[in-house]
């Protein structure tokens, strides 16, 4: 829980699969311009390792009796690199990759058509908990991360971005601060109601990120306030005996 970045980059269907190494290479000389610039923290070597591509495994909607179920889509090549936004945030994770045509179904034991054609990548990246280092720190991580994303359009790449905290495509950080405070408020007023509740218990510890934030308290008693009805039906439903 927390604001995220969703994103989605897709290479022309033009793109003949020998140039797609040189494409993630230019990607990452926009990466590294980032870096010398100070405005991400790290980038990592390209990968083509399938241990490092799971991360881009795709998820197939498939209808099921009980709503939707998501079909795993493992990519069948692919090259792939993290960025480090900045401490708290986790890594962008950047490249293209390509998926198979079709996918077994293990619950039905037919292939799936997977249609996911050409070289692309769909991933997200949670920049919330960069927060617990401060507002400043916080707005430099997350616009970096939306600016890093934005500036690879001009290698040819489609670029889907949606942006949890507001601040893309208005490129407002009022915005942005105010979805922040928000939601900070929301964790650590329902945080804050669990730990209680496990003390009350004796159910053992609970760990959240927020705990760490230098103004957990305030944030607590916002997100109550704000909240109070919301929190009390979620802890209703934790509360409720399977």
């Amino acid at each position: 829980m927390g604001l995220t970045l969703h994103y989605t980059l897709v290479a022309p269907v033009t793109l003949a699969a020998a140039d797609v190494s040189a494409l993630v290479r230019a990607m990452r000389a926009v990466a590294e311009r980032f870096r010398t610039a100070g405005r991400v923290a790290a980038v990592t070597a390209i990968s083509r390792a399938n241990e490092d591509l799971d991360w881009c495994t795709a998820w197939l909607p498939v209808r099921a009796a009980g709503g939707v179920r998501g079909l795993p889509v493992p990519p069948r090549a692919g090259f792939l690199f993290l960025v480090d936004p900045g401490r708290g945030a986790e890594p962008l994770r950047l490249g293209l990759c390509a998926y198979p045509e079709n996918v077994d179904d293990p619950v039905t034991g037919r292939p799936r058509r997977v249609r996911l054609r050409g070289w692309s990548l769909r991933a997200f990246c949670k920049t919330h908990y960069a927060s617990l280092h401060g507002w400043d720190h916080f707005q430099r991580t997350h616009t970096a991360a939306v600016d890093l994303l934005l500036a690879l359009r001009p290698l040819g790449l489609r670029v889907k971005l949606v942006d949890e905290g507001g601040y893309w495509p208005g490129r407002d950080v009022t915005v942005l601060r105010a979805h922040l405070d928000r939601l900070s408020g929301i964790i650590a007023g329902l945080a804050g109601a669990l730990k209680d509740a496990a003390d009350d218990a004796g159910t053992g510890p609970v760990s959240a990120p927020i705990f760490a934030h230098p103004e957990f308290e305030r944030l607590e008693a916002e997100g109550v306030s704000a909240h109070a009805a919301d929190l009390a039906r979620a802890m209703a439903l934790i509360r409720a005996p399977e």
